[in-house]
């Protein structure tokens, strides 16, 4: 299974929050059972510049990102991105057109329009520690 990690769920194991445990334990055994944790380039920058504002470690951040592939973004995941329906923020929408580039089977993402997009475009979603 290849499941694409947001930023909204990866900035969940970076700072503590009520779904942090969750969401930890959720990748966690997913990796262990031989799921593709992947993401674009774009969580780099994102997750980076969310520790930046909040004074954390880079050191935190990087041993967040060695447990995700991080794939390069291309030409077509700005464009397809920019052609979504719905009124997704930019980098949400880079996002979702990555994961379906990547033909992701599920995306983990807190953010509402991002989750309703993703399951708009055929996508399993998850939120760990939150129910339904």
């Amino acid at each position: 299974m290849i499941i694409y990690v947001d930023t909204s769920a990866a900035l969940k194991l970076v700072v503590e929050e009520t779904e942090s445990q969750p969401t930890a334990e959720y990748l966690t055994q997913s990796a262990q059972q031989g799921d593709q944790l992947v993401a674009s380039m774009l969580l780099f920058t994102e997750l980076h510049c969310a520790a930046n504002r909040r004074g954390l470690p880079a050191e935190l951040v990087n041993a967040v990102l060695n447990g995700i592939n991080l794939v390069d973004l291309v030409r077509s995941d700005l464009t397809y991105a920019a052609a979504l329906p719905g009124q997704l923020r930019s980098a949400d929408a880079i996002h979702l057109a990555t994961a379906i580039r990547l033909e992701a089977t599920a995306v983990v993402a807190f953010d509402k329009e991002l989750l309703r997009a993703a399951t708009q475009a055929g996508l399993a979603t998850l939120t760990p520690g939150v129910k339904p």
